[in-house]
């Protein structure tokens, strides 16, 4: 029989995921019986809030577990919208201009995917959680790393490029835990606006953020910006993949309605009432996760700042700490050095700064979203570790 000939296909160019090496040598560590630290990703801690398992298992004995629109539940999509103006300031939002997506990682794809043509070219920050470039790539798109710091004066060597199609931004950022502030925003709204370009922006982190900074949304000053936003991380929802998008656009809002049925065709029914009872029932919750957060980020901000070879960046958000590597020990000559030298002698995960982009090399990153205990036992290996 003869042999089927597969081409070339974009998805050639997509990275399989390098943190992947790092927990794959934390999991061989653990079978051997090597106490870990599993801080080298991030993933909420915390359970689900009742209410919101009491609505996901409400739906299933309701038999709510058919086919819905592929764009999310009529009510689902209500909640969201209000949710937007009031909170987000985002005063256009309506049902009809909001979509439930399979997680935020989808809700990205769709919009680069609607957005781009190919060989258009995505400005990004530069460190910039991984997959955003890998995301672009697969809509056919180039991304363009400007460097996080300075990131709003850096956009200006930019102004007369006209192969830039848009400017992405994600406040608090991963990985860093930098907060953009009402001024960069406005900046960036002042760059994007000059060019008549759209604004990305990546708000999964708008509720992990620390000592009083106030989380702003670019769509409540910029109609053309497309905002994403995730349950997993407000909600601690991470596992039942469910994000949403808004776009004020209307052709934008038709391509991603198209995308979405020939893709997921609808996410996940009982998930959905799940999410409505996450958005309009109590929010207690959120301000006690983000409160011990920031305990977290303490504990191991104050304990990295005695290490002699780390100088840690607090972070304003997120839950993770950007460290610059200030002295590598003997034998070590990089960030993927650190990341196993560390893991090796204090069994301490992390992920290696380059993974997120050149801008990367000499830093590592922690993620400080496992449980408290863990966080004291990984700081005190750290803070001792000489």
């Amino acid at each position: 029989m003869k042999q089927s000939i597969i081409g070339r296909n974009v998805v050639d160019d997509i990275s399989f995921g390098a943190i992947v090496k790092i927990r794959d040598q934390l999991l061989e560590m653990q079978r051997n019986g090597k106490k870990v630290y599993r801080l080298e990703s991030g993933d909420p801690s915390f359970s689900l809030p009742p209410h919101v398992k009491e609505a996901i298992k409400q739906a299933i004995e309701n038999n709510k577990t058919h086919y819905t629109d592929s764009t999310g539940i009529p009510e689902l999509r209500r909640a969201i919208a209000e949710k937007l103006v009031k909170k987000n300031g985002i005063k256009n939002a309506t049902p009809e201009n909001v979509i439930v997506s399979n997680g935020g990682m989808n809700a990205l794809y769709v919009t680069f995917r609607s957005l781009i043509s190919p060989g258009d070219e995505v400005i990004i920050p530069d460190p910039m959680w991984t997959e955003i470039a890998e995301i672009i790539k697969l809509a056919e798109g180039v991304p363009v790393r400007v460097p996080v710091e300075n990131y709003t004066e850096n956009l200006l060597k930019y102004e007369d490029d006209e192969r830039i199609k848009a400017v992405f931004i994600n406040s608090p950022h991963n990985p860093t835990g930098l907060v953009f502030t009402p001024k960069q925003i406005d900046d960036i709204i002042s760059f994007a606006e000059s060019k008549g370009i759209f604004i990305v922006s990546d708000e999964a982190y708008e509720d992990v953020i620390f000592d009083g900074r106030k989380h702003v949304s670019p769509a409540s000053k910029y109609d053309d910006t497309i905002s994403l936003f995730s349950m997993s991380k407000t909600y601690a929802m991470s596992g039942l993949r469910i994000g949403y998008a808004h776009t004020n656009n209307d052709l934008l809002y038709e391509r991603m309605k198209k995308l979405l049925r020939c893709t997921i065709n609808g996410v996940n029914s009982a998930t959905q009432y799940g999410a409505v009872a996450a958005l309009t029932g109590p929010q207690e919750f959120v301000g006690q996760m983000r409160d011990e957060y920031q305990k977290r980020r303490d504990i191991i901000y104050n304990a990295v700042l005695k290490s002699p070879y780390l100088e840690p960046i607090k972070p304003g958000g997120t839950f993770y700490l950007w460290c610059r590597i200030k002295k590598f020990p003997e034998g070590v000559k990089d960030s993927w050095d650190m990341t196993y030298y560390l893991l090796d002698k204090t069994g301490v995960g992390s992920s290696p700064g380059p993974v997120f982009g050149p801008a990367g090399e000499g830093y590592i990153r922690f993620a400080f979203s496992a449980d408290t205990e863990q966080i004291k036992e990984a700081s005190e290996l750290l803070e001792k570790f000489h």
